[in-house]
């Protein structure tokens, strides 16, 4: 599709990446993977959460809105009422906002968050349990299973989606839904016709932070490739941008 360049003040390993389609599953990804120092350097030695996309209360009551949303959807496709009391583990929560979403509805709602960086941990009261490591940590077996897991805006950064999503499924209570948003594709996209091109004025292009792009069907494959159904897609927030998916 043709090569991005790297975004932001951080000196990387790599200025340039390639970007790709898987023509199965139409995954968009980069290549090659980026290295753990690379990763390390966006997300163990720079601060993510001081910027104004996570402060100002206008976009906080935007997103808090869009969780809630996201969370009595789930609970009603379930069968639950939404202020049932659930619990809710987010991986690469940050400040965790489906936990901040679970209390509001019922503050009795069991709240588990996990990051491999602790710089949000202490701005999230809501959290019952923050456990700052990785997905393998024990606590997280500990404190589950889970009703709603959530991967927000976490997917397209992991370099392997598929151990995370099945991870994710082993902590998954019966019934329950892993919900994942994410980047989609940019507007005026189009698969087979468009090169990388638009990907560089993309606002959810950060390289390398983001390694993969999913679709519907990149999506199901995946689904399927860890025993769960895709059960939910929908790619029309913000004009086709991101989208948001349930497994289950």
């Amino acid at each position: 599709m043709g090569s991005l360049d790297t975004t932001g003040e951080i000196a990387f390993d790599r200025k340039e990446y390639d970007l790709v389609e898987c023509q199965r599953c139409e995954l968009v990804y980069l290549s090659p993977t980026p290295s753990g120092d690379d990763l390390d350097r966006i997300y163990l030695a720079s601060s993510q959460f001081t910027d104004d996309l996570y402060t100002d209360p206008r976009r906080v009551a935007a997103i808090l809105e869009y969780m809630t949303s996201c969370l009595t959807r789930m609970l009603a496709s379930a069968g639950k009422m939404h202020a049932s009391r659930i619990s809710t583990l987010e991986i690469g929560a940050g400040l965790a906002w489906m936990a901040r979403a679970a209390k509001s509805l019922n503050p009795s709602s069991a709240t588990t968050a996990q990051d491999i960086s602790s710089e949000a941990a202490g701005y999230c009261p809501w959290v019952d349990s923050y456990v700052r490591g990785d997905m393998a940590d024990p606590c997280l077996d500990a404190r589950g299973p889970y009703d709603v897991i959530s991967l927000t805006h976490v997917i397209e950064h992991l370099p392997e989606p598929i151990g995370a999503l099945t991870r994710c499924k082993e902590l998954l209570a019966p019934g329950g839904t892993i919900l994942v948003t994410a980047p989609h594709r940019p507007l005026g996209w189009r698969r087979g016709v468009s090169d990388a091109s638009l990907w560089r004025t993309y606002s959810y292009n950060h390289v390398p932070a983001h390694i993969q792009y999913f679709s519907r069907k990149s999506m199901a494959t995946f689904a399927r490739r860890i025993g769960c159904e895709l059960a939910f897609f929908d790619d029309r927030s913000e004009g086709g941008q991101a989208f948001e998916a349930w497994l289950r």
